[in-house]
């Protein structure tokens, strides 16, 4: 859980960062030892994560409404509030912020999960730490795009695929209706007429990124339509694209083998693309290429 496959570099050549464990600051070696003695990650739970863009992260209440939404639902009491849980966030971040390197990133988590055999009024364990964001592994989504299977088409499993090598494919999934919904880890937004096109959201987790592409659409005054749509519609697509809290949108470019659109990027992910940018204050693009060039392919 903690350290997990963002972390390119052995631990030896990664600074023991601090981590919050259970109402603790501590070294995250520390917390990691601990979370293996209580049976910690085992046990289940809520997590969100949110990544930085130059060591700042990128809209923590929205993902921390998410987290909590689920919380409540199934009623696990973290033992302390949403903006606790923001201050706590923070505080972690500042205490590793400075072991970010030149175009690093962070990705930033929270695991609230139950304890094993707690009594009634026992609190939840909480853990949240940093670990390194290797941008380098989105290079190939944005200068490349993805390309997209329904699995009753193709059965390809995505997490077998090494990140640098080759084409990204990620599968969209459909519901027992045949409706598309979304790909595993991120959702899936298509254009068709000049509109954007959004899968039934009863159907899916929106993310964060998600939200953000809308908000962004909205001040383009690019018209928005939800509905059930199967991979008919999307065939008809002259745009589409994946959103994801690691690497914010990247392009689509077939579903199936069939080619959508004319090229990488249409007009409307263009203008996305740069108002994202511009609202964070980097070229995320950028930052991911110019890793891969200076590093190598992530292997």
């Amino acid at each position: 859980m903690v350290g997990g496959q963002e972390q390119q570099e052995s631990t030896s050549q990664r600074p023991d960062m601090t981590a919050f464990l259970n109402g603790r600051f501590m070294p995250q070696s520390q917390a990691i030892e601990e979370m293996k003695q209580d049976g910690v990650q085992s046990t289940g739970g809520f997590y969100d994560n949110e990544r930085t863009f130059a060591g700042k992260i990128f809209r923590l209440e929205d993902h921390l409404h998410r987290l909590y939404n689920g919380l409540d639902y199934t009623k696990i009491d973290p033992g302390m509030t949403l903006p606790q849980m923001a201050d706590t966030t923070m505080k972690v971040l500042e205490a590793n912020v400075e072991y970010l390197g030149p175009q690093e990133e962070f990705l930033v988590t929270q695991i609230v999960s139950p304890r094993p055999n707690a009594a009634p009024d026992e609190k939840a364990n909480v853990v949240i730490y940093c670990q390194f964001l290797e941008t380098a592994h989105f290079a190939l989504h944005y200068t490349e795009g993805i390309r997209l299977v329904t699995p009753a088409t193709y059965g390809i499993p995505t997490q077998n695929q090494k990140p640098g090598k080759g084409p990204v494919t990620m599968q969209l999934m459909m519901n027992a209706e045949g409706n598309i919904t979304e790909c595993q880890g991120g959702n899936f937004i298509f254009v068709r007429g000049g509109r954007i096109q959004l899968p039934n959201r009863r159907n899916v987790l929106p993310g964060v990124s998600m939200k953000t592409v809308l908000e962004l659409a909205g001040e383009l005054d690019i018209p928005i339509d939800e509905g059930d749509y199967v991979p008919g519609d999307v065939y008809e697509a002259t745009e589409a694209l994946v959103t994801s809290t690691r690497f914010c949108m990247a392009p689509v470019v077939s579903l199936n083998g069939l080619g959508i659109g004319t090229g990488l990027r249409g007009p409307i992910i263009k203008k996305l693309f740069g108002l994202w940018k511009e609202m964070v204050g980097l070229d995320f693009v950028r930052q991911a290429v110019s890793r891969t060039e200076t590093h190598g392919p992530i292997s």
